[in-house]
């Protein structure tokens, strides 16, 4: 990437790379005609961008998996546990049973 600066603060198209406040920022191999024009012309500053570095990249965060429910003979407390942790407030899920709170994660339990 090269950045151009303009000799005078200009916003406008100067064939056909955008200048914003006479800073313009180009690819050099898709502007190579452009770029010998800037170079011959007097006034402009043809300049290299460095690249930011890989590890310079922000961070992308992943998300966490969701937990697994637990098993359906699992206590009252792991149940409500993850009732809480899928966003059930703790008092709904304080007066629901075992048996409710695995109903309303894995469904009906089939006999």
């Amino acid at each position: 990437m090269l950045k151009i600066t303009a000799p005078r603060p200009v916003t406008a198209k100067v064939v056909g790379v955008a200048f914003v406040d006479g800073v313009a920022t180009v690819d050099e191999v898709q502007h190579r005609a452009a770029v010998a024009y800037f170079r011959r012309r007097g006034g402009y500053v043809v300049q290299a961008v460095d690249e930011p570095q890989p590890s310079e990249a922000p961070a992308v965060e992943e998300t966490p998996p969701a937990p697994e429910p637990p098993t359906r003979s699992a206590t009252k407390a792991e149940w409500k546990a993850y009732a809480i942790s899928q966003g059930i407030a703790e008092a709904d899920a304080e007066v629901m049973t075992r048996d409710q709170l695995a109903e309303k994660y894995l469904g009906p339990k089939g006999d």
